[in-house]
Parts: structure tokens; C-alpha cells; sequence
């Protein structure tokens, strides 16, 4: 087979070179090798040894490096290299997938070629073994995932319901890596994936949530619902469905999970965002975030008080809020203008970033307890409409006129 040069960090491949020297078959797999291929630098190592999971973990540690037994049941132990952690699993058959997600157990058989049976699709299923000179790699590829690499195709390995029937949450991320890539998805596939999406049921919500998160932040998130659509999905990932105003121009806005799940529910009636966000099982902050974003209201005047005034309610929000109305045709170009004006200046809009604090106001005179309050409210509202004024001595001037 030909051999080509692959973007190995100079760590992972010493411990390959440690690998093949010690006669253990040790081959870069899966995504790292799909991105490779692509011409993309991979951001993770994950290697298929041959070794049972004990003489991998005794071998490294051996060799001088930590080793972390992360799933040692699966096979799996994480070596630390100067160039991060590289996963280390044996090579192994899968029995059984009674709760559709994990296998009822596993066989190390130290197979190369069972290793990648079990993988979800074409493009992950290829490995990579390091010549003898240790210089370039020669690509395995038993089900054609080169050639789906160059056609930009997502294809199950083997039977496609098969696989999707092993573990229902490759149907989330057959549609994940059809966006991420820019790829079609292959025919067979497409139909298994319809049939076989109702086995999401029995897949956490964390877990889906997780693959949305990425459909939505990919390249091509419209695609992404529009698959998420088209195979009957869209249940098992928002309950309630979207903005009867549809997504928008999800790909025109920022690359942020919030600004884009923002711009899908955008507007939609309060019970149903509060039950997609409840499906999302996110965090409180993010769900905060976009249930803001989405149910926004914009000003119906443009000034710098506007912009302000927009700032002190929303935050650091009030510009995603300004770009989500503006991928639903709203044209909120001039206030966004003025909104990053006022941030450029460090415009105060909050009572923490005024010039003077409570300590300063009882230092001049004003009571402790409720007066302090009312007297940071009423400097606010003074420096809102008067940025200038955001000065210690001139809000001292002010706290001594008004108690005078």
C-alpha cells in the first residue's frame, strides 16, 4: 500500500515507535486519521493496540509515562505524552446492545479488523500504521472510507441498521458529522437513520443535547435542522419544536451554542421555550442565556441612551441580542453600532462600575442601610444620561447637592 506523511505530533509518534518495538500493533484510528486525510490537524490521538489493557498500562508506565486507567473494562487506558493524552484501546468485539447505547460486554481479541467492524461510519473506520522508518504512515481502510472521504459521503459501516440499532445516539451524530464535514449523507443511511430514530428515546437527554450543541455550532447548522426535520428527530432534541419563524440565519451569526439555540426558539411562546430548554438539560447559566436572547425585546428609539439603557438590562447580551434580531430581518445595525461604541468607551451601566462605592457615600454623609441604595440607583441613572459624569469627584459634587 502507499505510504504518506501524517501530521503526528513528534510525542505520539515516539510512543508508536515504543509500541512497534516492542512488537505490539499500535495504530492511530478513527477521527484523527478522517481529519488527517482532510488536511485538518487533529486535535486528538486515539490509538487501537492489540495489547490486553493490563500490558498496555504495564508497558507505558514502563516506557516512563503516566498512564490513567481510564476504562480499563473497555479497554481503554490514557497515556500522557508531551504532546497531551493519547487513548490507548485494545482492539475488541462488542456483544450485545440491550439499552441501545452501551455494549453488553466486550472481547479483546487484538484484531485490528474487529476493531474497525464495530466503528459508526465509514469515514471514522480507518486506521493508520507507522512504517518501519518511522516517517510516514500506511492508511487501512476496509470499507472505503477514503473514497467516502473524497465523494463527501457519510455511510454506516456494514448494515446500516445494524449499526444504528447498536447504539440509537449515531443517529444525532451521523447528522453531526454530515454538517461538521459539509457531506451528504448516503441513501441506506439516510433511511436507517429515519427508521431508526425513535431508539433515542432510551438515550439520555444530556447525551443529546451534547450532539445538537454540535450540529449547531458546525458549519452548516441550517442544514442541521433541516436533517434534524426531515428524520422525524426534532422531538427527541427540542420537545416543543422551534420559532414558527423557522431558525433564521443560524450560519451568519457567531459560532456560540446560545446566540444560535437563541435564534431557533426566537420569540416562541414562554411555556414552550421553558420545556425545550427543560429537554436541553443545560446548564442554569446558558438557559438563562438564551431564554434572554430569545424572548428580547428590542427599544423602539436609537441613541447612545438607548445603547446604554440596553446594556444595564441585558449585559453583555445586548449585542448577541441585537445580532439574533437582525438574522430575523429586524435591521438593528445602527443601535448595534452604538452598542459597541458604548462598550469601546467603558460606558458605566452598572452600579458595581460606577467611580465612588457605599463606603464613599457614608465617608460623605449619606446613612447606612436603604439610603445607600437609592443614593448608587440615582448616580446610575445620573451617569446613564450623563457618561461624563462617571468621575469621583463629580459624583461626590452630586451626593453632596442632593443631601444638602
Amino acid at each position: 500500500m502507499k505510504h504518506i506523511p501524517l501530521p503526528c505530533p513528534p510525542a505520539v509518534r515516539s510512543l508508536l515507535i515504543q509500541f512497534k518495538k516492542a512488537a505490539v500493533g499500535a495504530y492511530p484510528v478513527g477521527g484523527c486519521v478522517r481529519d488527517a486525510l482532510m488536511g485538518i490537524p487533529p486535535q486528538d490521538w486515539d490509538v487501537a493496540v492489540t495489547s490486553v489493557p493490563e500490558e498496555t498500562l504495564r508497558l507505558c508506565e514502563g516506557w516512563g509515562y503516566r498512564v490513567i486507567p481510564t476504562g480499563l473494562q473497555h479497554g481503554t487506558v490514557t497515556v500522557l505524552t508531551a504532546d497531551g493524552p493519547v487513548e490507548c484501546t485494545t482492539c475488541r468485539t462488542e456483544g450485545g446492545y440491550s439499552d441501545g447505547r452501551h455494549p453488553d460486554g466486550v472481547s479483546f481479541t487484538g484484531k485490528l479488523t474487529d476493531d474497525l467492524s464495530r466503528r459508526d461510519f465509514t469515514v471514522n473506520a480507518m486506521a493508520a500504521e507507522l512504517s518501519e522508518n518511522g516517517e510516514t504512515f500506511e492508511i487501512i481502510d476496509l470499507f472505503g472510507g477514503q473514497a467516502d472521504l473524497q465523494n463527501k459521503v457519510i455511510r454506516c459501516v456494514g448494515d446500516p441498521h445494524t449499526r444504528l440499532t447498536e447504539d440509537a445516539l449515531r443517529v444525532m451524530r451521523g447528522v453531526r458529522f454530515a454538517v461538521k464535514l459539509g457531506f451528504d449523507i448516503h441513501p441506506n443511511t439516510m433511511a436507517a437513520l429515519k427508521d431508526c430514530g425513535h431508539g433515542l428515546e432510551r438515550i439520555s437527554r444530556e447525551r443529546i443535547s451534547v450532539e445538537f450543541q454540535k450540529i449547531l455550532c458546525s458549519h452548516h447548522p441550517e442544514q442541521g435542522v433541516s436533517l434534524l426535520f426531515d428524520l422525524g428527530l426534532m422531538p427527541h432534541v427540542l420537545p416543543c419544536g422551534i420559532s414558527p419563524d423557522g431558525p433564521g440565519k443560524l450560519s451568519s451569526l457567531p459560532v456560540d451554542f446560545a446566540t444560535r439555540c437563541a435564534c431557533l426558539l426566537w420569540q416562541m411562546p414562554e411555556a414552550h421555550l421553558a420545556e425545550n430548554l427543560r429537554g436541553l438539560k443545560l446548564s442554569n447559566e446558558t438557559a438563562h442565556a438564551i431564554r434572554l436572547l430569545a424572548s428580547g425585546q428590542l427599544p423602539s428609539e436609537t441613541s447612545p441612551l438607548t445603547a446604554r439603557l440596553l446594556r444595564k438590562e441585558y449585559g453583555d447580551l445586548a449585542l448577541p441580542l441585537l445580532i439574533v434580531a437582525s438574522a430575523h430581518g429586524t435591521n438593528p445595525a445602527e443601535l448595534q453600532e452604538l452598542v459597541k461604541a458604548s462598550i469601546a468607551a467603558g460606558d458605566c451601566v452598572r452600579i458595581p462600575e460606577l467611580a465612588i462605592d457605599g463606603q464613599t457615600l457614608m465617608a460623605h454623609g449619606v446613612p447606612k442601610g436603604k439610603a445607600v441604595g437609592e443614593m448608587l440607583a440615582a448616580l446610575l441613572s445620573l451617569v446613564l444620561e450623563n457618561p461624563e459624569e462617571n468621575t469621583k469627584e463629580r459624583l461626590i459634587k452630586e451626593v453632596q447637592t442632593r443631601i444638602s
